[in-house]
């Protein structure tokens, strides 16, 4: 489950989010430290051909820690810290929405607060005549956990 967790989190950091409108960014230095996130997940799969509903939600909740190492930004889930996954930022402003393998995906972060931010996220998984095979939602909500 960690696994699966982190590389939810990971596909946000590598693949893309969009902006807030309101001109409140999520930077670097405010990501840095420890945040508790609130994630829901939702799944919708393919039967004969179309896609169905999304399914109920699943919930949990993870402490993810975001840290710098020679300018660039990681994030490892608080159990795993060793595990650090590059986290680029740059990119998740510049790319909301764009396809790559078999993988259309469409992600928005969103600054709260000082101390809080969401991630939203929706992956289709295509096949190789571009139909949607199953898809994906998830939202972080994520809180600064303050010493």
């Amino acid at each position: 489950m960690k696994r699966i967790t982190l590389f939810g989190i990971a596909c946000f950091a590598l693949y893309g989010c969009g902006n807030d409108s309101d001109g409140q960014k999520v930077t670097e230095e405010m990501l840095l430290g420890e945040w508790d996130c609130k994630v829901s997940s939702q799944e919708a799969e393919s039967r004969n051909g179309k896609l169905q509903d999304f399914g109920d939600p699943e919930f949990e909740e993870n402490k993810y820690i975001f840290t710098k190492k020679d300018g660039q930004l990681f994030v490892s889930l608080s159990l795993y810290k060793e595990d650090l996954m590059p986290f680029n930022l740059e990119d998740i402003y510049k790319r909301p929405e764009y396809t790559e393998y078999d993988r259309q995906r469409t992600q928005k972060i969103k600054y709260l607060s000082k101390d809080s931010f969401s991630l939203n996220g929706t992956y289709t998984i295509i096949d190789k005549n571009n139909k949607p095979t199953s898809k994906f939602k998830e939202e972080y909500v994520c809180d600064r956990i303050k010493e």
